[in-house]
């Protein structure tokens, strides 16, 4: 039997050792292979070159009010944006403390309300106010009808966009939305979704880009990120693509950091994050089978590139499609 790896369900708590039941149930090498498609080059661990260094922590929200309360769903007419429960809240506030060292000159949010409403929780013990506060599109849930509801046939039909914006669009959503009245003050990124429904691949593919582009954006400043479960297991993704994150706790977070060097340049990212710190599990036992399956992926694409040239017919054929499934 195929080796299978689990994609999170957000709606159902891990937070006490549980494994996520996945919706979009893979086989373990596809899995790796949408990872390596995700990855960027990590720095290995060496001497401290640079002359400043940035920061990009990527932190799960707060406990969901369906997670402790199964009837809400039920009742609910958005069973896909639940807000946190009393203890979700008070996970949000707590976090501060232990985020407090990284000295966030920026903070991104996914615009669904539980992030919403961790993000304000988190900032206000931080002292971070709504101006530093970017919401987009590009670190929102794992876009996949399975992994928004556990009935996927109570998703409303057509594409998210036209449906998860209460007020018909992001900004006039966000003045409501946003909690304590903020939702005026904070900056917009980008205001819609793409790719509906994705698949893993496409997912893996959005939260790397997603991390590069928020700190580019940062202008070396640290940044924290406040999205989800498939976020954060991406964030370790494309750092350890051999790595399967099988448990994310509420409020847990991983950190990375890259340096700037004497010339302005930056430097590679390096996973600061050790397996099991600040909430964040992952296996590393399918590395060997990582690199063979690399390998073998490098030999494939490097016989039918050979084969291209000579034919170029047989590549148009083969290749002309090949990245049809992730949305720039």
């Amino acid at each position: 039997m195929a080796a299978t790896a689990n994609a999170a369900v957000e709606g159902q708590d891990t937070s006490k050792g549980g494994e996520a039941p996945g919706a979009d149930l893979r086989p373990l090498p596809e899995q790796l292979a949408a990872q390596e498609e995700a990855a960027v080059e990590e720095e290995e661990t060496g001497p401290d070159l640079g002359t400043k260094r940035q920061y990009l922590v990527v932190m799960r929200h707060g406990e969901r009010l369906d997670e402790i309360d199964v009837s809400w769903r039920a009742q609910s007419k958005r069973p896909w944006d639940p807000p946190l429960s009393p203890k979700g809240e008070k996970q949000a506030s707590d976090v501060a403390a232990k985020l407090k060292q990284f000295d966030f000159g920026r903070v991104y949010i996914s615009p669904f309300l539980r992030t919403l409403q961790t993000a304000t929780n988190a900032c206000e013990g931080l002292g971070i106010p709504p101006e530093k506060w970017t919401v987009t599109c590009s670190v929102s849930e794992f876009l996949n009808p399975g992994i928004l509801v556990k009935k996927p046939a109570k998703l409303p039909e057509g594409h998210i966009n036209t449906w998860f914006w209460e007020k018909g669009n992001m900004e006039d959503t966000l003045k409501t939305k946003v909690p304590k009245g903020y939702g005026s003050r904070v900056k917009l990124g980008e205001k819609e979704f793409g790719r509906y429904p994705e698949n893993l691949l496409n997912s893996r593919v959005r939260y790397s880009r997603a991390f590069q582009k928020i700190a580019d954006e940062a202008d070396g400043e640290s940044v924290l990120v406040v999205a989800h479960w498939d976020a954060v297991s991406g964030s370790v993704a494309r750092l350890r693509p051999w790595a399967i994150s099988d448990r994310v706790i509420h409020t847990g977070f991983t950190v990375a950091y890259r340096e700037q060097m004497l010339d302005g340049t930056w430097g590679k990212w390096h996973l600061e994050t050790k397996n099991g710190e600040d909430g964040v599990h992952w296996v590393e036992a399918f590395k060997p089978l990582y690199i063979a399956g690399s390998t073998g992926r490098k030999v494939y694409k490097a016989a039918s590139g050979l084969v291209g040239k000579i034919n170029p017919f047989y590549h148009r054929k083969h290749h002309n499609t090949s990245s049809s499934d992730v949305k720039s």
